[in-house]
């Protein structure tokens, strides 16, 4: 399943606005985008994200730390492979980028969607949260 997603979108949740990014398979930015709290901004979030890339749900992977809630439930219903990373593990992966620590919303929207984009089979170490 992971060797069809093209598209790897970090996820960073939020209570009230969320941020994600996505990238390609080369590590590029494609977007930016602040997402509300809500059912409606959700869904226009999956529409920009098909939009965005040009590619159907499926090849896009979404990674977030929090493993429940409206936004991991919207996804999958949508047709998105989903993949929650430990806090943790974001912990580390954001060592890649800076070792100051400081929380950084769109900084761990990219960090994110990067380790997802690098690590190997995310299947295996991250659980999918699509339905079977």
């Amino acid at each position: 399943m992971t060797q069809d997603i093209e598209w790897f979108v970090g996820f960073d949740w939020a209570n009230q606005t969320h941020v994600a990014c996505l990238l390609d398979r080369n590590r590029e930015a494609v977007g930016e985008r602040k997402v509300a709290h809500g059912g409606a901004e959700l869904g226009e979030f999956c529409d920009w994200l098909v939009a965005r890339s040009g590619a159907p749900p499926a090849r896009i992977g979404v990674a977030i730390e929090t493993p429940h809630g409206s936004v991991v439930e919207t996804l999958p219903e949508r047709g998105f492979a989903v993949f929650a990373i430990d806090p943790k593990q974001l912990d580390r992966f954001r060592d890649r980028f800076t070792v100051a620590g400081a929380k950084d919303d769109r900084r761990d929207a990219l960090v994110l969607a990067d380790s997802l984009r690098t690590i190997d089979a995310p299947s295996a170490s991250w659980p999918s949260m699509i339905p079977r």
